[in-house]
């Protein structure tokens, strides 16, 4: 079974965009988009990524700048990059960051083309030795949950308490299914029957919504009905099951 890789793709062209994070979704991997190098340095600060993508129209000072405080960051040195860059890049390599390894990083053309795009991504991370699935990386509908990091396909990411991250793998291995607090309460916080209450679940699950309303776009995926408990409900369940 292929990896799958966590993907910073840093455009501010928002075509180009849209064009990368379909392709990496349809791969089966986990994008993240950034629209300026200065949101890329953040997210780098906060999330694990595997492989990173540049645009060309982004400022070849501001790549180089960019690339130092990365080098300065440990291990972040290694950090493969794919550029995105017109067709005449090929042709003309001098006119590349002085950052580009041919022999780490890749090259791909715009317009993007899904094929070509697939083709480079899967032959990068085939030569990342230290590349390795994510023990704990599980997606469902519209949702990756991460290392203590969710992922939207909307290029939204949302960091996680490790009680957060457990109650959410529970739910979001059982899609569609509501759990009650007793259950919760065993599986996720380790409580025996009896030494706990719904409050502990309650409160959690208050947390969590409050975090996910911090988001451009609230999904509507963690539900609760009284006396069942809660579930992990996909986009593109039908609505009946909720």
């Amino acid at each position: 079974m292929a990896s799958i890789a966590q993907l910073l793709v840093v455009s501010p062209d928002n075509p180009v965009l849209q064009a990368a994070q379909h392709c990496l979704i349809s791969l089966g991997h986990a994008p993240v988009i950034a629209r300026s190098l200065a949101q890329a340095q953040r997210t780098l600060s906060r999330v694990h990524i595997d492989l990173l993508f540049l645009d060309s129209i982004l400022p070849t000072e501001e790549m180089e700048q960019f690339w130092r405080w990365l080098s300065a960051k440990q291990n972040k040195a290694t950090l493969p990059v794919i550029l995105l860059a017109p067709p005449s890049a090929q042709l003309v390599p001098a006119g590349l960051p002085s950052f580009f390894q041919p022999e780490r990083d890749g090259l791909v053309p715009k317009p993007l083309n899904s094929k070509e795009l697939a083709s480079e991504v899967a032959r990068i991370l085939a030569a990342a030795p230290d590349l390795q699935e994510p023990p704990d990386l599980l997606r469902v509908g519209q949702v990756t949950l991460g290392d203590r990091q969710l992922f939207l396909d909307d290029g939204s990411t949302l960091p996680l308490t490790p009680t957060e991250s457990r109650l959410l793998r529970y739910l979001m291995q059982r899609p569609g299914t509501f759990v009650s607090p007793v259950e919760l309460l065993e599986h996720v916080w380790g409580y025996r029957p009896g030494t706990a209450g719904p409050e502990v679940v309650r409160s959690h699950v208050s947390n969590l919504r409050r975090k996910l309303r911090t988001l451009e776009e609230v999904p509507d995926f963690l539900r609760s009905i009284p006396y069942q408990g809660y579930g992990f409900i996909p986009s593109d369940l039908p609505s009946s099951t909720a």
